[in-house]
């Protein structure tokens, strides 16, 4: 099999890399770095451009974007996370309607910001929100979309916070929470929607074997409040958890970039678990066991 991979140095693509080279698959990624990671270039063929691509592939897992934590939301920033995501989406699809390359199953990025701040649990069926975040994601996935009549199928997925020990959320939490500075931010019960890193890879390959199109929350069956995953970080540690940072303190420092900590989502994974997707690790406990037991 012939798989494309764009976003291949970050976290998740370079594991999917990982995976399908191990499996003996043929992979190529696009990567915006001029010395991409050795070991990482072991496993695929790198390309820079759309342009030095050609043939069929059979899987292009689509999930190039900036972090949306990387800085401030200023215009210009703003404008960079909409660039890495919808222009690299439309970058990708338009060699396909000169025939420069085709694609038979496209697994577009897109993320649980979708349904902007929720106070009750949402499924696949909800609608988008109205926020800068929401908006973009949503526009993401309609360039994705785009590719209809010249991709067999599309599939979405909306990944929530992914655990990891390798970069990310996680590994950003644990060294404060080693020294007793977890801490509850503003109200602490917004909404976390979270997946393990191998509950992630996994979900994306079972979506491919299976050929299953349309929208999937890519995230574990058991949301919890910030609070609440702040104190089982901090438990899972055995450390001590007292720490509160009011709201307004976090907004005049980082602005709109603060509605990342202050706002959130309780997403379930419906259509995953309708589809017979089981979880090795549903519940936020045996996920940081297993990522941080004993560390």
């Amino acid at each position: 099999m012939k798989v494309l991979i764009t976003g291949v140095t970050g976290l998740l693509g370079s594991q999917l890399a990982r995976h399908y080279a191990q499996q003996g698959h043929d992979v190529w990624g696009l990567v915006h770095t001029t010395h991409p990671p050795a070991e990482l270039v072991r496993h695929i063929t790198p390309v820079h451009t759309f342009t030095e691509l050609s043939g069929h592939f059979d899987l292009a897992i689509n999930l190039a974007g900036a972090s949306v934590a990387g800085g401030r939301w200023t215009a210009q920033r703003k404008q960079t996370l909409r660039d890495s995501r919808i222009g690299t989406t439309k970058g990708l699809l338009a060699p396909l309607a000169n025939e420069q390359y085709r694609i038979d199953h496209l697994i577009s990025g897109s993320a649980v910001g979708y349904y902007g701040s929720t106070t009750e649990t949402v499924t696949e069926q909800a609608s988008a929100g109205a926020d800068f975040g929401a908006q973009m994601v949503a526009d993401w996935e309609a360039s994705a979309l785009a590719g209809q009549g010249s991709i067999n199928k599309i599939t979405l997925i909306r990944t929530g916070l992914v655990l990891s020990v390798h970069g990310g959320l996680l590994k950003q939490l644990v060294l404060p929470a080693r020294l007793g500075l977890a801490a509850r931010l503003g109200s602490g019960h917004q909404g976390q929607s979270w997946i393990h890193e191998t509950d992630w890879v996994t979900a994306v390959t079972w979506l491919h074997e299976r050929g299953l199109t349309g929208v999937f929350n890519l995230s574990s069956p058991g949301p919890v409040s910030q609070d609440t995953f702040s104190r089982t970080l901090s438990r899972q540690l055995h450390r001590p958890y007292w720490l509160k940072v009011p709201a307004g303190p976090l907004r005049w420092g980082m602005g709109e970039l603060a509605d990342l900590v202050l706002n959130g989502q309780w997403v379930v994974p419906s259509r995953l678990k309708e589809e017979g997707f089981n979880f090795r690790f549903p519940d936020l406990e045996s996920a940081l066991k297993d990522l941080i037991g004993g560390r």
